[in-house]
């Protein structure tokens, strides 16, 4: 009878383990921005969101969000990191040189890098961005197979 309740209970214990382990998976992030974030944001603590365009991995375009705590990297630390991306190459296409800069690496990859400081701002050109929350640099990367309009 005993053996008959332990194996009982066993069951019950991987039955439940093995569901509550599949409900959280972390999403994987693809080498390009993994090596990006390596390169650029090594040693920073940062949450990962992938926001691919049309919901298709595979359709050429990939959007990717990071999210880095404003306590944990200062603006005199990010200008640092904005010389390096200069000196690899990234190009300013726009900045208000206050709190937003945008990037271009060749034809394909673009970054944004914001410092929210109200729930809405609005880039240089004119383009609205809005924010629930403000205690994070947002850190935008795209890369497409195409060429991009603002990068040509």
């Amino acid at each position: 009878m005993k053996k008959i309740i332990k194996s009982i209970v066993t069951s019950f214990l991987v039955f439940w383990l093995a569901a509550c382990s599949n409900t959280d998976k972390a999403e994987i992030i693809p080498d390009r921005f993994k090596n990006f974030m390596n390169t650029y944001f090594h040693g920073y603590i940062y949450e990962y969101e992938d926001i691919n365009a049309r919901g298709n991995h595979n359709y050429g375009e990939q959007y990717a969000l990071f999210k880095i705590k404003k306590i944990d990297l200062d603006q005199g630390e990010m200008k640092m990191i904005y010389n390096q991306l200069a000196l690899n190459g990234w190009r300013v296409i726009e900045s208000n040189d206050k709190n937003f800069i945008s990037f271009c690496y060749g034809n394909n990859f673009s970054l944004d890098i914001l410092f929210p400081l109200k729930k809405y701002e609005v880039t240089p050109s004119g383009v609205p961005i809005k924010f629930n929350e403000m205690d994070n640099w947002n850190i935008f990367l795209y890369k497409s197979t195409t060429t991009i309009a603002a990068c040509s």
